[in-house]
């Protein structure tokens, strides 16, 4: 890979178009001067001095058959302009502890961005004063102390004596029975216990004394031998059994522990029918470490069945229709019906030739229908074969498949006699003519051709003969006889192959009848000249002869060892054969030859002994290979020179009545509470000697470690938190530590753990005390183009960054005014009336309107014409014309209609409520009334909505109203609408507002998947996910990320999908929101997938919010939901992935 440039045009600056440049060199580009170290450095780098006034493009050649590289970058972009965007963040996190134990440990001061709190370089704060990191005390749960081990066996069996001790250094957790073993650095500030103490031996010692064992109880596979025990001193006198240890009586072990031979067996083969229910096989062999055994050597019970039932497709069936009408309407006639070969439960329709012909039910048959009227002729009878006579046919139907799949089976068809008619006739009508047969010898091929590679061609020059192996093999992929193959189909064993032409240099050569002739082709010339010599002559101090030579033969081994032979000849000048040549120049017609190095065999280091004594097996891998590594099958191999790979070891016998020896228990770790106690356990032989712990494996090993209690332990208690001492900025809060023991009370602070005491005075950060001005606008246009009118600006509060706050913030009476009168060139109006409506009411009082509107008029000599309608009426001289006109038919007849009273004040003063009205029915003269309809009266009550009780619309407006430090859910008034949101960083001075997604992290995950295929060009498994795929899961960029919380901007409803503060990388590399890809496929063939779950957030994806391929061969596939609450993604590539767009990011609606 090499670093290149180009111009916005595509035009390369910097390497590209096939040159790279090894070396350094300077490149100039429109006043800047841009340094290349060269290609042939470690680090391949780009430097530029001065400012590049025209767009680059900074390429990665990749130069070769390669993966697409893995590029990441990074840029950086001035913001010196910008200081007050960064501040310091004294709440970093918290680094390591300086000691194991009882030590202190300090927060990270680190300089953020205020907007989203990203941690930047510290440069962007040395203009701020870096405020004093917090400390306190870490690990103060634990302790380090020196701890015995285990102590040995006293030095004398018999008087004083000594022992040793093993002591280490301890880390003791309080409340938690483990110890962890620490350096005994760690300890050194603490006095060491001695190594050795004192003991006393006991002079008189009993101990079991054995019999042999008996024989195991299995040949394999896991048994047990037993053996007597009886308990006898160090005198040599027996004693009762309860005079010793009854622990460490050892009267039965396991034995043969080595696997019994098991029943293997192969694939089933495959189905002996192309359709129904049929059998099929499988070889089962008797196995013990991959090698076959006798049947007899393992269980027959459990043998596996060699034969079983199989069932394929449904077999082809003949259908039958209704038989037709007779052919003649009087005497005998004949009636036909449909037959038809199907398959499947739809009875689909198929060829004839996929049913069985023999069973192939008829189609046609006789009827009888009433005599006919007319007399029957006396004519003579003639027989059948007469009266027919060449009107019958035989005819004959498809064969059936053959009986067998493989071998020698039969095949049948229907045969019939048929008349003119198509119909079935007796067969004595057909006897004249030949009878097709009805059955048949089929024969089925069991196996197929298998051809190796072609040889090279036997020659060097000129024609040749190339060669391959071809053998039969079954369907179990062995080798069998050929008669099991179809010998017409076998392939050739030998084809001609065609070398360059060989050089002719010379006539043919006549060889003497003395001279035996050769297989291979001998050199030629086509121009004699005594001036040409090749490698193929040899000169001789009388150049009337010479020696000749013709090519190599083929070596005569297929490895190393072969030799390989050519003839030589001597001729004259006319190519005669002579005798004349020198034999101390003649060349060599044999050589030896290397076809490549000899497969040996190869083996691996013995493995674990399966008996530690008494004699056990151990194994290795033998194996038959090339010396380049390729493994070969054992037969290329001579096999009588293959190294065993099984053999017996640990062939000494172990010692006798071996069994694990208890020493005492030493006193509970703890001083109070829960503690554990040790002991020291050793495997001895019968003399109470110590052996290695391998001689006592096969006996249950006494337990080292046992639960203890020393009483409880007093606890430290605290009383909550009093206020921060300061209104605004950094003060302090405090809090009352005691001692506290469980059933008695308070107690002296002594008797608790005092590195473990909580703190007692913590800082508190309340809103700084900030300083708030007015900012004003430039006015607007004056909002009438004549006349009086007013100009309009905005006013608002702001503090001392120029950020936007409440307007309490301000000093009300120093506000600047917002709204200003104007007046330009004065207005000339009329007004302009249209026609009358109709009346409004048929029968009865009622009322006609018009349009009435107020224009301005505009002169030009002797034209003028009308604006559109003004909205400001008073420019028009007063009063209006009318624009409602009362107006009565007729007289209406009495009727009755609801009336409608006024609606009440809404019940609530926030949130929903109901409105009243009173609705009646009444007369023309307003009397109550029956006559109105009931369908048609108005609703009473109506549902009413004033402001949302106690909403904000931003988590820093809680902090600042509500005075409210502590991070949690919240409800903020989000267009309208009520909204709980998460808000966090709420002791800064930036609080940030997130979504919880209550539908969980199952449902909100982002993946970039690691697995690439190692030919890109396909789409395997129809694109579903397989692990055993032909993959490499080595993509560095690869990582899934489950997200709890999601960041949102408030203002915009854009989600910060970059925020990862309440996201977890479950393996790889953390993976932004709604984000997916791999590097898997280049065949549309995506493996990365995100998904989006907003249900119960009262939150949705906009439909505006869109998804962008980025990389090679990306693909993205983006499914919502109807809702827009869900939605997931596949993408992926070679390398690929999709993100949300970037002009518009993931936008937020409410639902």
């Amino acid at each position: 890979n090499y670093l290149a440039l180009s111009d916005s045009q595509g035009n390369f600056v910097l390497n590209g178009n096939f040159v790279v440049s090894m070396f350094k060199r300077e490149v100039s580009v429109q006043g800047a001067t841009i340094e290349y170290s060269g290609s042939d450095t470690d680090v391949e780098r780009i430097n530029c001095t001065g400012r590049i006034e025209e767009e680059l493009i900074l390429q990665v050649l990749s130069v070769g058959n390669l993966y697409n590289p893995d590029v990441r970058y990074s840029f950086n972009i001035p913001i010196e302009d910008q200081l007050e965007l960064f501040t310091w963040d004294p709440y970093g996190s918290w680094q390591e502890c300086n000691r194991p134990c009882q030590g202190e440990r300090r927060r990270k001061v680190v300089c953020v961005r205020k907007g989203d709190h990203l941690v930047v370089s510290d440069q962007r704060c040395e203009h701020l004063s870096r405020p004093t990191a917090e400390n306190e005390l870490c690990n103060v749960d634990c302790e380090l102390r020196w701890h015995t081990e285990g102590k040995s066996e006293c030095t004398a069996q018999c008087g004083p004596g000594h022992r040793t001790q093993d002591i280490h250094c301890m880390r003791y957790t309080h409340g938690k029975v483990p110890r962890v073993p620490m350096d005994d650095r760690y300890c050194a500030n603490q006095p060491k216990p001695p190594s050795r103490e004192p003991c006393h031996g006991d002079c008189l010692r009993s101990s079991w004394h054995y019999t042999s064992w008996s024989q195991c109880s299995k040949s394999c596979g896991g048994g047990t031998k037993t053996r007597e025990a009886y308990c006898m001193n160090n005198l040599g006198r027996r004693l009762v059994d309860r005079e010793c240890n009854e622990h460490q009586n050892v009267v039965s072990q396991g034995c043969s522990e080595f696997p019994c031979p098991e029943w293997t067996a192969s694939q089933w083969s495959e189905c002996l029918v192309t359709c129904g229910k049929g059998t099929r096989h499988r070889q089962v062999s008797c196995l013990l470490n991959n090698e076959h055994l006798r049947d007899e050597f393992c269980d027959p019970t459990a043998k596996p069945e060699p034969m079983g039932t199989c069932e394929l497709q449904e077999c082809a069936s003949w259908q039958v229709g209704a038989w037709g009408q007779c052919a003649v309407t009087c005497g005998r006639g004949y009636q036909m019906r449909a037959v038809r070969c199907v398959v499947g439960m739809f009875t689909a329709v198929i060829d004839d030739r996929q049913c069985n012909a023999v069973t192939r039910p008829r189609d046609n048959q006789d009827c009888e229908m009433p005599p006919c009227l007319e007399p029957p002729k006396m004519v003579p009878t003639p027989s059948p074969a007469t009266q027919r006579g060449t009107l019958t046919q035989w005819r004959f139907g498809s064969w059936t498949p053959c009986s067998v799949t493989c071998g020698e089976g039969t095949q049948a068809r229907y045969v019939s006699c048929r008349d003119a008619q198509g119909g079935v006739a007796d067969a004595l009508f057909c006897a004249h003519l030949p009878r097709p047969p009805e059955a048949s010898m089929c024969y089925s091929p069991c196996g197929q051709w298998h051809a190796g590679e072609w040889s090279p061609c036997s020659v060097s020059c000129g024609p040749g003969v190339a060669t391959r192996q071809v053998v039969c093999i079954n369907y179990h992929h062995q080798l069998t006889v050929e008669s099991n193959c179809d010998v017409t189909e076998r392939p050739p064993e030998e084809q001609e192959c065609r070398a360059p032409p060989c050089p002719r240099l010379y006539p043919p050569i006549e060889y003497p009848a003395r001279v035996p002739q050769h297989d291979h082709p001998l050199p030629h010339a086509d121009f004699p000249s005594q001036n040409v010599v090749s490698q193929n002559t040899q000169s001789n101090p009388s150049e009337a002869s010479q020696w000749r030579t013709g090519p190599w033969g083929a070596c005569s081994s297929s490895c190393t060892g072969g030799f390989q032979s050519r003839v030589v000849v001597c001729q004259d000048v006319e190519g005669r054969t002579v005798n004349s040549c020198e034999e101390r120049v003649k060349p060599m017609e044999t050589k030896h030859c290397d076809s490549g190095a000899c497969p040996h065999w190869n083996y691996g280091n013995w493995g674990e002994c399966t008996q530690p004594c008494d004699g056990g097996t151990w194994t290795r891998l033998v194996i038959c290979q090339l010396p380049q590594g390729q493994r070969l099958s054992d037969q290329n191999c001579d096999i009588l020179e293959k190294p065993p790979d099984r053999e017996q070891c640990n062939m000494q016998p172990c010692p006798g009545s071996v069994s694990w020896h208890r020493g005492p228990w030493n006193l509970c770790s703890v001083s109070c509470g829960k503690g554990t106690k040790r002991r020291r356990v050793d495997c001895v032989d019968g003399e109470q000697a110590a052996v290695d712990h391998k001689y006592c494996e096969h006996l249950r090993k006494p337990r080292l470690y046992k639960r203890c209690r020393a009483g409880r332990c007093p606890t430290w208690r605290s009383r909550p938190w009093t206020q921060c001492s300061v209104t605004c900025g950094d003060g302090l809060q405090q809090r009352d530590i005691f001692c506290r023991l469980k059933g008695v009370g308070r107690v002296i602070e002594e008797t608790c753990n005092p590195f473990s005491r909580p703190a007692s005075t913590q800082q508190c950060r309340l809103p700084g005390c900030l300083r708030h001005e007015w900012l004003a606008d430039e006015w607007q246009d004056c909002s009438t183009s004549c006349g009086k009118g007013v100009k309009m600006r905005s006013v608002r509060c702001v503090n001392h960054v120029q950020e936007q706050a409440e307007d309490h913030h301000c000093n009300p009476l120093s506000k600047p005014p917002a709204v200003h009168s104007c007046f330009t060139a004065p207005c000339r109006h009329i007004w302009i009336a249209g026609e009358w409506s109709q009346c409004s009411a048929s029968c009865g009082p009622g009322y006609q309107q018009r349009i009435v509107y107020c224009s301005e008029v505009h002169f030009d000599q002797d034209l003028y014409s009308y604006d559109l309608p003004s909205t400001r009426k008073n420019s028009c001289p007063q009063p209006p014309p009318a624009s409602v006109l009362w107006c009565n038919v007729q007289k209406c007849p009495p009727s009755a209609s609801w009336r409608l009273g006024a609606w009440s004040k809404c019940s609530v003063t926030c949130g929903s409520g109901i409105m009243e009205r009173k609705v009646q029915c009444l007369t023309d003269d307003s009397l109550p009334s029956q006559l109105c309809q009931l369908s048609q009266k108005p609703p009473p009550h109506t549902l009413c909505f004033n402001d949302i009780c106690d909403a904000s619309a931003r988590c820093s407006d809680i902090q600042k109203t509500k005075k409210v430090r502590k991070d949690g859910e919240y409800l903020l008034k989000i267009q309208g609408k009520v909204i709980k949101i998460y808000c966090a960083g709420m002791h800064s001075d930036n609080p940030r507002e997130y979504v919880t997604l209550s539908s969980g992290e199952a449902d909100n995950y982002s993946e970039v998947y690691g697995y690439r295929l190692r030919n890109p060009y396909e789409c395997p498994y129809n694109g579903n996910r397989r692990k055993d795929c032909s993959c490499n899961n080595d993509y560095l960029a690869a990582g899934y990320t489950v997200f709890h919380r999601i960041r949102v901007n408030i203002s915009s409803l854009q989600i910060i999908i970059t925020d990862l503060y309440f996201a977890q990388t479950v393996r790889g590399r953390a993976v932004p929101f709604a984000t997916a890809g791999d590097c898997y496929s280049a065949s549309r063939c995506p493996q990365g997938q995100f998904s989006i779950n907003l249900s119960g957030t009262g939150l949705k994806i906009a439909e505006a919010s869109k998804w962008i391929a980025q990389g090679n061969y990306a693909t993205v596939n983006v499914q919502r939901s109807q809702d827009g609450t869900k939605v997931y993604g596949k993408c992926g590539g070679y390398c690929g992935k999709c993100v949300p767009q970037s002009s518009t990011g993931l936008l937020l609606k409410v639902q």
